[in-house]
């Protein structure tokens, strides 16, 4: 098996219909594929979504485990020699050369992942269409597209990924380079391209290797989940310095991310969510183990356009 696709999913069967249909129109040319789905314990059926395709390999959670836990276990099942991971809100494109993808990773041994360029549309159940807004979801800061903006056409190695889409080797879960799954979610892609650093493997951008990301609405509107994300996101930011970063780097980190969402908690009156994500950090750390990255870490992360502060 040369390739298997493998897509995390909770409650939203909708989307996942769209997703797959989306890996229907795609042209593979030579190569075995399968498409694994991993419905992470939803309380909507997923039945008559997978009536409509053919050989969906599709197994369920008995309790919510994250997305961290999903990818490692879809990986688990997984026989393609390279992985192909979706989020169930994602449509890759069809101009994506999936034989493109095959021979990247053929050729170069030291390459384990490839971060795709993503446009991320953004609405909700209020707006119409025509009021979408859409932004790129790719490895750079905005300061850095904004002196170089062709980076975002151009074939580059970078040091993270953004989760939604991405391909990879099949080998380094083998070797040990997981998702952890103390982050359940938001920040596991950071500290996922910092495990692949540690073990001098390459992360590459390559613009032609294109999706596109819909974000479940209740992620983006106010409710509870938003507030959650907001208490995970402060203490994964921690949980991933403690792990990866080395000394100023460290402290510089954690201190900026920090006192950003404490001015954001201010702003929003969530001061005591705050406070709850500090301390949920903290008691993370407690159960991880720190390894920070080397001298060589450090530097592949500045050559290519790495987020060391911050």
């Amino acid at each position: 098996m040369e390739i298997s696709f493998l897509i995390p999913t909770r409650n939203r069967p909708e989307n996942l219909k769209k997703s797959l249909l989306s890996l229907s129109k795609l042209n593979i040319q030579n190569l075995n594929s399968e498409i694994i789905v991993l419905d992470d314990c939803s309380e909507l059926s997923y039945d008559s979504v997978l009536s409509e395709f053919e050989n969906i390999q599709y197994y369920k959670n008995t309790t919510p485990m994250g997305i961290s836990y999903a990818r490692n276990k879809l990986a688990l099942h997984a026989k393609g020699k390279y992985l192909i991971f979706l989020d169930d809100d994602v449509l890759i494109s069809k101009k994506t050369s999936i034989n493109l993808i095959y021979d990247l990773f053929d050729k170069d041994s030291t390459l384990s992942l490839i971060s795709f360029d993503i446009s991320a549309h953004i609405t909700n159940n209020k707006l119409s269409p025509e009021n979408l807004f859409v932004f790129k979801q790719i490895p750079f800061k905005k300061y850095q597209l904004f002196f170089n903006p062709k980076l975002e056409n151009e074939v580059n190695y970078v040091s993270y990924f953004i989760g939604a889409a991405f391909a990879c080797r099949k080998d380094i879960f083998d070797r040990g380079i997981v998702f952890d799954e103390l982050f359940y979610w938001g920040n596991e892609e950071l500290d996922f391209s910092f495990n692949i650093i540690k073990n001098n493997l390459k992360i590459l951008y390559h613009p032609e290797c294109k999706a596109d990301h819909y974000p479940a609405t209740s992620v983006i509107q106010g409710n509870s989940q938003q507030l959650n994300s907001f208490i995970l996101f402060i203490s994964n930011r921690i949980l991933t310095a403690y792990k990866n970063l080395p000394g100023i780097y460290f402290i510089s980190y954690v201190f900026i991310w920090t006192l950003y969402y404490f001015f954001l908690s201010i702003k929003t009156f969530r001061m005591f969510d705050w406070l709850k994500g500090v301390n949920l950090g903290i008691n993370k750390t407690k159960k991880s183990s720190r390894k920070p990255l080397s001298k060589i870490g450090i530097e592949y992360l500045k050559n290519n356009y790495g987020r060391i502060l911050f």
